[in-house]
C-alpha cells in the first residue's frame, strides 16, 4: 500500500500544482484578496485529499490486520 498510497499523494499534489499555476496567470487582472482566497481554498482541498488517502490507508490496514500493503496491491483504489 505504501507504493500506491505514494501514487496517490503525487496525484493529489500534481493536480495541487496545476491548479495553483492556472492562478498565477490571472495575477495581473484579478485582486490580490481574492486571490489569496483562491489560494487558501484550493490548499483546503488539498488537505482534504491528503485526510482522504490517509483515511482509506488506515482503514484497509485494520481490515486486513497490518497487511495493508498486499491488500491494496490486489484491488487498488478507483
Amino acid at each position: 500500500m505504501e507504493f500506491i498510497k505514494n501514487e496517490l499523494i503525487n496525484a493529489v499534489l500534481e493536480k495541487y500544482f496545476d491548479t495553483f499555476s492556472k492562478t498565477l496567470d490571472t495575477a495581473d487582472y484579478v485582486p490580490v484578496k481574492y486571490g489569496k482566497k483562491i489560494h487558501k481554498f484550493i490548499f483546503k482541498n488539498m488537505k482534504r485529499k491528503f485526510r482522504e488517502v490517509n483515511r482509506a490507508y488506515r482503514k484497509q490496514k485494520r481490515a486486513t490486520g497490518g497487511e495493508a500493503e498486499e491488500a491494496c496491491a490486489a484491488s487498488p483504489p478507483a
